[in-house]
């Protein structure tokens, strides 16, 4: 049965491995992040989202119906919430806009299509698997799939890093009516860090330095917009839009100072006129003024 699994994987990887020519990060047979004694089969990453993929090497007829499937008349609603699971999983793991564009997949291994839905687990073969993913929109840039991937390779490395387990104590050999003295207890000594621990920590600290340099010019754009408007003042490209938000127009004091009329007057903005000096035609001190 084991065996037969381990073929199921094989097939399916295959066919996964030859999205990475098209962009494509894979992994396979990784550690579950949140169990001790489970394993992903397949995760992919590319243009359409994130994929975590059960691989199934069953035999019997599949019918998908009332939001769960058959095989061989038996349901497997236990398989379905295992592969849901393994999506909230990994979608734990990545940041946005890749942590919400984590899809779950059953992929069962036969010559046959499988297509359908049940709840929120893509249900396919081994013959529509790959059309299944490359036939979906993109929703990710291939800068977003990069970090996606280096994301995740690090915390599925962590998951995959064995943890020894130490072994039980030989059981204490009893005497009987015998008085005992009671020995001091030795201490236990705090466990040392494990190499590979160190490394993990280093690779996030890397990752947090990588996510924070792409958004840098992002940070300084808007950092220099905000100031631009607090000591400078909006610039708008017309009078349409300055009027969107000064119905009257904007005006030095002096100059709606000296308007006789009380209604539609100008609003009084030094910084606003100043940066949208060029639609003052008449050079009247006013701009985008309502017609008299």
């Amino acid at each position: 049965m084991w065996e037969r699994g381990a073929q199921g994987e094989r097939a399916t990887g295959a066919i996964l491995d030859g999205l990475r020519a098209e962009g494509w990060a894979v992994f396979h047979d990784v550690r579950w992040p949140d169990r001790v004694r489970a394993n992903i089969d397949h995760v992919a990453i590319g243009p359409s989202g994130v994929f975590v993929i059960d691989s199934k090497n069953w035999a019997g007829r599949i019918d998908i119906r009332e939001g769960t499937f058959t095989c061989r008349g038996r349901r497997h609603d236990r398989t379905i919430a295992s592969a849901g699971d393994a999506a909230l999983a990994v979608a734990r793991h990545v940041s946005a806009p890749a942590a919400g564009l984590v899809h779950a997949v059953l992929c069962f291994v036969r010559d046959e299509r499988i297509e359908g839905r049940c709840h929120e687990v893509l249900m396919c073969s081994t013959a529509n698997l790959r059309e299944m993913l490359v036939s979906r929109p993109a929703v990710l840039t291939p800068d977003q799939v990069r970090m996606a991937a280096l994301e995740l390779g690090v915390f599925l490395r962590a998951a995959t890093a064995s943890t020894p387990r130490p072994s039980p104590a030989p059981p204490r050999r009893q005497v009987a009516s015998r008085p005992s003295v009671p020995s001091p207890q030795p201490r236990r000594q705090q466990p040392k860090k494990s190499m590979t621990g160190r490394f993990v920590g280093l690779g996030l600290i890397v990752l947090v330095a990588l996510v924070g340099l792409s958004q840098l010019p992002l940070i300084v754009d808007l950092a220099t917009q905000v100031v631009s408007d607090v000591l400078v003042g909006h610039q708008y490209g017309t009078c349409g839009e300055l009027r969107e938000d000064y119905p009257n127009g904007v005006g030095r004091a002096a100059a709606v100072d000296e308007m006789k009329r009380q209604r539609h007057r100008p609003a009084v903005d030094e910084r606003v006129f100043i940066a949208n000096s060029s639609l003052d035609r008449d050079d009247d001190g006013l701009i985008c003024e309502r017609p008299r």
